[in-house]
């Protein structure tokens, strides 16, 4: 697997410095490259924090930024995005958001998506999603919490 920073983004090319390794052996089965951009304002028209279109993972700065994302709940929410690629999961499906939240997990950033969610939570942005998105975290909490 082969992660490309294209935009430059100075949180993933902290994201592959810290987890690319890491990620290689946890998704040895996906030979792709992962595409990084930056999701520029003008064409969010949905507000999204993140969005992923195939292998491409697109990053609102300004959005991660109005909900108060720390750098490593933002790492957190990239492995995340992460795991949906690799295991090529779509849509609000609980079972694809707890894949794709295991791989944050694998990577030690499981408190940190927990508080991620916390704020998209607290944010009311998606309040149709709010029994999910808690779902999500006592998932994470038991993997967490289980070793």
């Amino acid at each position: 697997m082969k992660l490309i920073n294209e935009d430059k983004l100075a949180i993933v090319a902290t994201f592959i410095r810290l987890y690319g390794d890491a990620l290689e052996k946890i998704a040895d089965h996906y030979g792709k490259a992962i595409v990084f951009k930056r999701l520029g304002k003008t064409d969010n028209q949905y507000g999204d924090l993140m969005a992923r279109i195939g292998n491409t993972i697109y990053i609102s700065e300004e959005e991660v930024g109005k909900l108060g994302l720390s750098d490593p709940e933002i790492l957190a929410s990239l492995a995340h995005e992460v795991g949906h690629v690799v295991y090529s999961t779509r849509g609000w499906d609980p079972d694809c958001e707890q894949r794709a939240d295991s791989v944050a997990s694998d990577l030690g950033l499981g408190i940190q998506m927990i508080s991620a969610i916390e704020k998209f939570i607290e944010s009311r942005r998606y309040p149709g999603l709010t029994s999910m998105l808690v779902a999500r975290i006592h998932f994470l909490q038991n993997i967490e919490y289980a070793i």
